[in-house]
């Protein structure tokens, strides 16, 4: 259906609606968005902050499997100090009480012994003495292995246990000297030279040992017996490293219920403890990760903990020192981002699962919202249509009642319709007594065009009736030669009856002229109505430019009541009771905009009914003024007309007093007759004419009172 055959009701909760309905999915969009940026938001930053938490996690599990190694080593560091202390004690009692060689190495041997069997984290323990140290009587002892004794007699007693057994043999010379290279390249007898060349206790590099007849991880760790600033002996010990398999493998449990990887790496690079993959034990962490490995044994010798992000996963280096001036060992713990995450992960899949149901949510209170405020539109623009169209049906009765100007709006209110009813009657009450007096000037114009249009069909008659007599007189002009006194009567009847064409004559100039004024006096009051007509379409214009002003204060309004509702939106929830009365500030601004545009309309009708009010008018008025000049050109015919009868009368005179001559001038006469029966044609034309001008404004004049006859006064 087009726009303009709608009702202003359906036009006012169409626009209305329309401007509600987008406000509303403005404002859900609007929402919508924050929401949207801020469950962005949260995403992020719970991200963020269950990313750091997890990374300190991870950081604390580092520390505390560290920590966990460190105490292993740490016993087992104590056990071997206080056991060389204790092998030092020994050898000084045995020299101030002056022992012999014999007792002090079953003494000894027997120490190692019971140290081992008191330790069951130990595989071995050995005691091995610098040629000569232990008495200065190693020759003595020579291939005595039950004292401790090696081939050479030096005092290198070793003990191990596989399960419930000991075993003991004496370390050959062979072994003390045996500079093999091990796994991470270091000699084999390292345990010995390493302990005396910087005398302090040293850990070394994870190797394999198959006594037990099983190849099994295990690290040494021995300790120097210093004399005088030098070394007289070494303790040492073998400790399996399947603890630390065991440890990397329950720590990895714990961490994030086994989805994490926990590697124990010794100074050289090889893996202790490999929870991933115990085949990998021993060998280098490259093995298990070749791209980061550089970069991590690297942090390592440094000393420093290191976290880093690669193919997805979170590597974390922490670090350690098993004893006291050891080269650093570190454990390094691998986790999956997804299994870090995944406590992220099911948040943000909690928030877009809220996320969703707040967006229906929304969605569902702004349709019933919106429908709500359509209802209530319509509503507010049926009250506000009501007396529109009250004021529409008293003119449409108004309109209907055949040129009535006797009625009236009958509108109580103080509105804007009451000010349009109350300048509408103001209008019928200056218009009324101007339509009373325009139809009784054209009563009295038609009044005086009927008598004019008698007038002029009399002197059409006796124009005619003088040119049939003129042309009977030139008919017996050829008489006139025999009778004279024919023709001198002939004359005086034509001299009589020109004087009577005369009077006739100067009674139809009389007579035009009342008509002249007359029509002068309607052509005045039309002018002065269309003057009234004209003011009244210029106080319509005046009144649409006072709607224009309301209907631009509207728009400011609106303007104003918008920049308060996002004012308020921005101040949020402190804001939001201003942001409801701007919204209905805005409404009612809308409703005065739609309430001025109508009234523009129906102004602009009442300004288009005035005009054709006014060129109606004017036709008349112009209609009148030719009703002017066609009297005038009757008036001009007329004084024609006496000015031949005159001629006539002169001629007729002549010839009556040339009555005498007229035998001897007849053909003079034939002559002058037949002029004057020219100029009689002529002039009976002219009087034909005037008595048709004098018909069209009796025409005119009926039909002018044929249209104030339609306004009721």
């Amino acid at each position: 259906m087009p726009l303009d055959r709608l009702s202003i009701q359906w036009k006012i909760t169409l626009l209305t609606g329309f401007c509600l309905v987008a406000i509303v999915a403005m404002l859900i969009g609007i929402s919508l968005y924050r929401m949207g940026a801020g469950t962005t938001l949260v995403k992020a930053s719970s991200a963020q902050m269950l990313e750091a938490s997890a990374r300190e996690r991870m950081q604390g599990e580092g520390k505390v499997q560290a920590l966990t190694i460190q105490r292993y080593f740490m016993s087992a560091y104590q056990d071997g100090l206080n056991l060389s202390r204790e092998v030092m004690r020994q050898r000084r009692q045995a020299q101030k009480l002056n022992l012999d060689g014999q007792a002090l190495r079953d003494s000894l041997n027997q120490q190692i012994k019971e140290a081992l069997q008191a330790n069951s984290q130990l595989l071995s323990l050995y005691l091995v003495f610098e040629p000569d140290a232990l008495g200065g009587d190693d020759s003595a002892f020579a291939g005595r292995a039950e004292t401790g004794s090696n081939e050479q007699g030096r005092f290198a007693t070793y003990w191990a246990q596989r399960g419930a057994s000991l075993n003991t043999l004496a370390v050959t010379e062979d072994m003390i000297s045996d500079a093999t290279p091990m796994l991470d390249g270091s000699p084999f007898n390292t345990w010995f030279n390493c302990p005396k060349q910087s005398l302090k206790p040293c850990l070394l590099n994870p190797y394999f040992d198959d006594a037990s007849g099983q190849k099994t991880l295990i690290t040494t760790l021995t300790f120097p017996v210093i004399e005088n600033g030098r070394m007289i002996a070494v303790v040492g010990m073998d400790i399996s490293l399947s603890n630390l398999q065991q440890l990397a493998t329950a720590g990895s449990q714990g961490l994030y219920q086994g989805q994490g990887a926990i590697s124990i790496l010794s100074p050289a690079g090889l893996l202790a403890g490999h929870s991933v993959d115990a085949g990998l034990l021993g060998q280098s962490l490259s093995k298990a990760y070749p791209g980061e490995a550089a970069e991590l044994l690297d942090l390592q010798r440094q000393g420093q903990g290191h976290e880093q992000q690669t193919n997805n996963h979170l590597q974390v280096l922490a670090p350690l020192q098993p004893i006291p001036d050891a080269k650093p060992w570190a454990v390094l713990l691998d986790v999956p981002m997804t299994t870090l995450l995944a406590p992220a992960m099911a948040l943000q899949n909690d928030l877009d699962v809220r996320n969703t149901q707040g967006t229906w949510l929304e969605l569902l209170l702004g349709i019933a919202a919106a429908i709500a405020g359509l209802l209530l539109v319509w509503l507010t623009a049926r009250g506000v249509t009501r007396p529109i169209l009250g004021v529409a049906s008293m003119l449409k009765d108004i309109a209907s009642g055949e040129g009535d100007l006797t009625r009236r709006l009958d509108y109580s209110r103080k509105d804007e319709l009451g000010e349009l009813a109350g300048w509408f009657n103001r209008f019928l009450d200056k218009l009324q007594p101007v339509i009373a007096d325009v139809k009784r000037s054209v009563q009295d114009a038609r009044s005086t065009a009927d008598q004019s249009a008698a007038i002029a069909s009399q002197t059409s008659s006796g124009m005619q009736q003088q040119y049939r007599e003129v042309d009977q007189v030139a008919t017996a002009s050829n008489e006139m030669s025999a009778t004279a006194q024919d023709v001198a009567r002939s004359a005086a009847q034509a001299a009589e009856a020109a004087r009577g064409a005369d009077l006739a004559t100067r009674e139809g100039l009389g007579i035009i002229g009342h008509t002249t004024s007359a029509i002068d006096a309607l052509a005045r009051d039309m002018s002065s109505a269309m003057a009234q007509v004209e003011g009244l379409a210029a106080n319509s214009e005046q009144i649409g430019l006072v709607l224009e002003v309301i209907r631009s204060i509207a728009e400011q309004t609106n303007l104003l009541a918008l920049n308060a509702a996002i004012e308020a939106a921005r101040a949020g929830e402190a804001g939001r009771g201003f942001a409801v009365v701007a919204d209905e500030v805005r409404n009612l601004a809308k409703r005065t905009q739609d309430s001025v545009e109508e009234i523009r309309q129906v102004i602009e009708g009442l300004q288009k009914g005035t005009r054709e009010v006014a060129s109606s008018m004017n036709s008349s008025y112009q209609q009148a003024q030719g009703s002017v000049v066609h009297v005038e050109q009757a008036v001009a015919a007329l004084r024609r007309i006496g000015e031949s009868v005159s001629v006539i009368s002169d001629m007729n005179l002549q010839i009556a007093s040339a009555a005498e001559e007229q035998s001897a001038v007849a053909e003079e006469i034939n002559t002058n007759v037949a002029t004057i029966r020219d100029v009689t044609e002529s002039l009976s034309g002219q009087a034909e004419e005037s008595a048709q001008v004098s018909q069209a404004l009796n025409r005119l004049a009926n039909h002018q009172q044929g249209l104030m006859q339609q306004f009721r006064v």
